[in-house]
């Protein structure tokens, strides 16, 4: 099960983060994150020193560009900044698992993807455990291999639907 949220009258607006994180009761911080497809409302001036030499294009800004974070910077970028992700894909993966950002086999993307809107939905970086996926300001989606992630979504988000019943109702 996978888990769509979308005319919710429970938050401001649907591509923040804060209240996710709040609603995964934290376990965020359990994760290191691959952060892609990325297009924010704005950009922090100290956005980039977040993520240090983890960044495919260092030091520069770029829908394309792909980032590495630690479940606990993640969470602190988000506390200090208000950052809406218009667009974007934040793949959790476990602490112990190492990716290389310049070479990935999978790039996860969401505008455009077709693997969302039809049932079973999947992560798409084989080495992943979870997706945050922010689609077009208006909606998001929590596919996780871990279900209990999706159950605490889904219980802290009480108009958030299963992914593949929404899908079957188009």
């Amino acid at each position: 099960m996978n888990a769509i949220l979308k005319d919710s009258k429970q938050i401001q607006y649907y591509t923040y983060l804060g209240p996710i994180f709040e609603a995964l009761q934290n376990r965020q911080h359990d994760y290191n994150w691959l952060l892609t497809d990325l297009e924010l409302n704005w950009i922090p001036d100290d956005f980039l020193n977040y993520f240090g030499e983890y960044q495919v294009n260092k030091g520069t800004w770029d829908r394309d560009n792909k980032y590495w974070i630690s479940g606990e910077q993640l969470t602190n970028l988000i506390g200090k900044n208000k950052i809406q992700f218009i667009w974007g894909v934040i793949s959790g993966f476990r602490k112990l698992e190492k990716i290389d950002i310049n070479n990935l086999s999978v790039i996860p993307f969401a505008d455009g993807n077709p693997g969302f809107w039809k049932p079973g939905a999947t992560v798409q970086h084989p080495k992943a455990e979870v997706e945050i996926v922010c689609w077009d300001s208006g909606l998001t989606l929590m596919i996780s291999k871990d279900q209990s992630l999706v159950k605490s979504f889904m219980d802290f988000f009480k108009d958030a639907k299963d992914l593949d019943e929404y899908n079957l109702e188009d």
